[in-house]
C-alpha cells in the first residue's frame, strides 16, 4: 500500500500527546480531528505512562523535553512496563532538536521514529499512515 501523504484523507485510530506546550497539543488535536483521529494529553512523562497503563492508543507521540519526567526516561519505562506489554506500542519522539546524537539517544530509548518540531502536517499525516498500515 502506498505511503499516506494526503492531509485530506482520513484515518482511524486512538493517539496519545505527551507534550507540556499547549499550543503545540492544540494544534495536534485539531490535525488529528481533522484526520477523524481521536487524541488523549499528557503534560509529562509520569502523566504518559499512567495514561499508558489504563487506556489503548494506536501510536503515541512523545516530546523528549518535558518537566518531571522526559520523553527519553518515559519510553525506557514503558518499554519495561508488564513484561513487556507496551514493547510494540508505536512512540514517535517530538523533537525540536535534531543532532545525530539526539537520534541516537531517542532510537536507544525503544522509540520507533521522530518528527521535528514545528512539524509539517503532511509529514505528520505520512508517519501516521504509515504506522498504522502497519498494524493493519
Amino acid at each position: 500500500m502506498p505511503l499516506q501523504t494526503d492531509p485530506d484523507k482520513q484515518l482511524s485510530g486512538n493517539v496519545l500527546i505527551a507534550e507540556d506546550n499547549e499550543i503545540n497539543r492544540f494544534v495536534m488535536k485539531k490535525l488529528l480531528n481533522k484526520w477523524g483521529m481521536t487524541s488523549d494529553f499528557a503534560e509529562n512523562g509520569e502523566i504518559a505512562i499512567e495514561k499508558i497503563k489504563n487506556a489503548r492508543y494506536d501510536v503515541v507521540f512523545m516530546d523528549i523535553q518535558m518537566p518531571i519526567l522526559d520523553g527519553i526516561k518515559a519510553t525506557r519505562i514503558i518499554r519495561g512496563m508488564n513484561n513487556g506489554e507496551f514493547k510494540d506500542l508505536p512512540i514517535i519522539a517530538l523533537t525540536a532538536t535534531v543532532a545525530n546524537q539526539q537520534i541516537e539517544e531517542i532510537i536507544d530509548s525503544g522509540m520507533n521514529d521522530y518528527i521535528s518540531k514545528p512539524f509539517v502536517p503532511a509529514e505528520l499525516f505520512a508517519k501516521l499512515g504509515s504506522i498504522l498500515d502497519k498494524e493493519l
